[in-house]
């Protein structure tokens, strides 16, 4: 993959198996390029454009930027509809789904009995909503992390399995992690077939064979 932008002369050229550290030395451009590109992952406007081989991608679909590696969150309500919306279908599906019609029925002649000994006339929808149940039930991801690097390699194998999630971009993750806790991240988002983009405020002790560029307090390119 790699990334573009109508003011830099060089391509930010990143993969799963090779990411790229994008090294900004002046706050000013560091702000400036980091804020753009999140909202553009946010949807908003922008001038960054994402391709694969020829084919241009939408950043908003395919790109995640994490700032606070420790506010990550795998059961964050965007996530949880979207994994609500995939089990609906696996419910639907042809294993599970005279189990689903059976727990279903179930669960409305349970309102009507619950009618019957009540004081009140009530009535229930016709069909019962599986969305509902699963947010009843607190269905959820399963923290099992022990510590932030855990939750954040927990969250990038989400983005790329439920999210879908090509690109993950962590801004700064070089002054929260030590060379080996990012060789871990690294492998994880390779396993997943995710892409890592690092932008740093300046460079780090990385792995041999990371793609590496660079623009200086100059605004001189090095790359």
């Amino acid at each position: 993959m790699k990334l573009v932008h109508p003011e830099l002369d060089g391509q930010i050229i990143f993969s799963s198996e090779k990411m790229c550290e994008w090294v900004i030395e002046s706050p000013a451009d560091f702000s400036a390029y980091t804020q753009e590109l999140f909202c553009q992952s946010e949807g908003m406007e922008g001038r960054f454009v994402l391709s694969e081989g020829e084919k241009e991608k939408d950043i908003s679909k395919c790109v995640e930027v994490i700032f606070n590696p420790f506010s990550v969150n795998v059961n964050d309500r965007k996530i949880l509809n979207k994994l609500y919306c995939e089990l609906s279908e696996l419910v639907a599906g042809e294993e599970l789904y005279v189990k689903t019609r059976t727990i279903k029925n179930n669960l409305l002649t349970y309102c009507l009995e619950l009618e019957y000994f009540s004081p009140y006339i009530l009535e229930t929808g016709a069909e019962l909503d599986i969305l509902a149940v699963f947010k009843a039930t607190g269905i959820k991801f399963s923290d099992c992390a022990d510590d932030f690097v855990g939750r954040l390699n927990q969250y990038i194998k989400v983005m790329g399995e439920l999210m879908r999630k090509k690109v993950i971009v962590l801004v700064n993750i070089g002054g929260y992690v030590s060379k080996e806790q990012l060789e871990d991240i690294i492998q994880n988002a390779a396993y997943n077939e995710i892409a890592l983009l690092l932008i740093e405020n300046m460079q780090r002790e990385l792995k041999d064979g990371v793609y590496q560029y660079i623009i200086d307090k100059d605004r001189c390119e090095i790359f």
